[in-house]
C-alpha cells in the first residue's frame, strides 16, 4: 500500500524520482490552465506552503508535480 504514495515514504526508505523543476515549470506554463478547488487538511496545506517557501517553488507547481507522479504510476 505504501507504493501508492506518489510522495514516497521516509519510513520505507523510498523516495520519488525528482523531475527537473524547470522542465515541469515549462510544461505547466505552456499548457492551457483550468482551476481545481479541493478541500485538504490544514496540516497538509501548511506542509505544502512550507515546502513552497523552502524550495522557492509555487504551491501549484509542487501540487502539479505530485499529481503528475501519482497519475503516471
Amino acid at each position: 500500500m505504501a507504493d501508492d504514495n506518489p510522495l514516497g515514504s521516509a519510513s520505507s526508505g523510498s523516495a520519488p524520482k525528482k523531475q527537473d523543476a524547470s522542465e515541469l515549470k515549462r510544461e505547466v506554463s505552456e499548457e492551457d490552465r483550468t482551476q481545481l478547488n479541493v478541500d485538504i487538511p490544514e496540516s497538509l496545506h501548511k506542509d505544502l506552503k512550507i515546502e513552497s517557501v523552502e524550495t522557492g517553488r509555487e504551491m501549484r507547481e509542487i501540487t502539479a508535480e505530485a499529481l503528475r507522479q501519482y497519475l503516471d504510476e
